[in-house]
């Protein structure tokens, strides 16, 4: 049996391959990072467009004499559902008393819309929106059909916009 001898396997790389290899998987992990955070701007921002149409078509509605119409508007895909009413209103249907106990735990009183569940990655101000010139009844969800589909309803007497499903 003969052995070699000085013969051995080996698998050499450089320091500047190795610095390469590390400085490449840095880039990487950035890049995928500073994704991950416009995509979360992005959401971020349709909420507010949301918030923002809500109002426009409410005041639009408040500014005329009698108004009905819909507004239909599109959310981030976290958001199950949106949530009009005051949180302390006893009138809650049965089919959102869950979205109801959900946010009885940041209970903003000033506040009469609510995104249910709250956005994790957004600022915590945009979980909970007040809507100036509306009357709503009780606290009531809308769940995603497509669209988010919010009725508002104006009489010619009503000094309020009405909101409702």
């Amino acid at each position: 049996m003969m052995r070699k001898r000085g013969v051995r396997g080996q698998l050499q790389m450089s320091f500047s391959m190795i610095f390469s290899i590390i400085i490449i998987i840095a880039i990487l992990a950035v890049a995928f990072y500073v994704i991950r955070f416009f995509v979360g701007v992005n959401e971020c921002g349709e909420i507010g467009f949301y918030y923002n149409d809500l109002q426009n078509e409410v005041d639009k509605a408040w500014k005329s004499s009698s108004y009905s119409g819909f507004l239909e508007g599109d959310l981030p895909s976290g958001v199950e559902s949106i949530c009009f009413g005051t949180l302390g209103s006893s009138q809650v249907k049965a089919d959102d008393r869950e979205a109801h106990d959900f946010l009885l735990r940041y209970r903003r009183h000033d506040k009469n819309l609510f995104l249910y569940p709250s956005q994790q990655g957004c600022d915590s101000a945009l979980a909970s929106y007040k809507v100036e010139h509306v009357d709503i009844e009780g606290f009531f969800c809308l769940d995603r059909v497509d669209k988010y589909k919010v009725r508002l309803v104006k009489g010619s007497g009503d000094a309020l916009v009405k909101v409702s499903e």
